[in-house]
């Protein structure tokens, strides 16, 4: 089943998006670890676009999960949560199975493929949720600016 849409990201008063930040922020014992994990963000969010541009379900899929998990273990709920969304998205579309003899024209784990109108709304609300992932993690990686 799907998950509820996101809701909308806070706005800064001076414009822009509100920068996010792990609730252990103010931790000393754990300052170190969230800002090894925002830097490693960084990688992690060019390799979430680029299977979302490479139209790679299956490894879309398995980097979501990744960081779907290890997000909330750096206090980082909203990534955790919006990385929930992009998984259980491609689990909705069943774009996580594996190809099968006659699916060349269908949409299956091993890419995006275009075979209809519907698959075409399905693959734009894909990039939807993972648009939105890449955005909040955005938002953290700008608080490891702010915060710098």
């Amino acid at each position: 089943m799907r998950e509820d849409d996101s809701q909308p990201a806070p706005s800064h008063p001076e414009g822009g998006l509100t920068p996010l930040r792990s609730r252990f922020a103010d931790d000393p014992e754990m300052r170190e670890l969230v800002l090894w994990f925002l830097g490693d963000l960084e990688r992690r969010v060019g390799a979430i676009r680029s299977a979302l541009d490479a139209h790679d379900a299956s490894r879309l899929r398995m980097l979501a999960h990744q960081l779907s998990g290890s997000a909330q273990g750096y206090g980082f709920e909203e990534i955790g949560e919006a990385a929930r969304r992009v998984e259980s998205e491609i689990r909705f579309l069943g774009l996580h199975r594996k190809a099968q003899p006659g699916d060349d024209d269908k949409l299956h784990g091993d890419g995006l493929h275009d075979d209809g109108l519907q698959n075409e709304v399905q693959i734009s609300t894909l990039a939807e949720r993972t648009e939105d992932l890449i955005s909040v993690c955005s938002r953290a990686i700008e608080g490891k600016r702010d915060a710098a």
